[in-house]
């Protein structure tokens, strides 16, 4: 079955997808019409979309559904830890991108990316236990 952490995973990281293809069309066509030079500061956002939002949530919900399960109750690990990882890594990316956007101190975007890396090392937590080969 098809785990709802991953589903959720999947649909955001597809939302995304759609949000950096629409700031990506709108700096192409930038370069076509000359609106205004100001609009070049959204292309380090529409990368970190690109890379952070759709690509690696995309690789840990596909991950998250296919790695192998374990032999227990819990085929997956915690449940706690997944919804933990989905939500801590979305609320940071998501503050981090308003703090991108309004241009706000580092020390704002440091929580940020504390959050993010929470995520990540959750993710990796999860997936290395699954990783361990059983014995006969």
């Amino acid at each position: 079955m098809f785990p709802i952490q991953s589903v959720w995973l999947l649909r955001i990281s597809l939302v995304y997808l759609l949000l950096g293809t629409l700031l990506g069309a709108l700096l192409m066509s930038q370069k076509i019409y000359l609106w205004d030079h100001s609009l070049w500061f959204l292309l380090p956002i529409h990368y970190s979309i690109m890379v952070w939002g759709f690509f690696i949530q995309f690789i840990m919900g596909t991950a998250y559904w296919m790695f192998p399960k374990h032999l227990s109750d819990s085929p997956r690990g915690s449940q706690f830890q997944a919804w933990l990882l989905l939500y801590s890594y979305n609320i940071g990316f998501v503050f981090f991108l308003v703090i991108q956007i309004t241009q706000l101190p580092n020390d704002f975007e440091r929580v940020a990316k504390i959050l993010i890396s929470l995520a990540i090392v959750m993710f990796i937590k999860l997936m290395w236990v699954r990783s361990i080969s059983y014995n006969s």
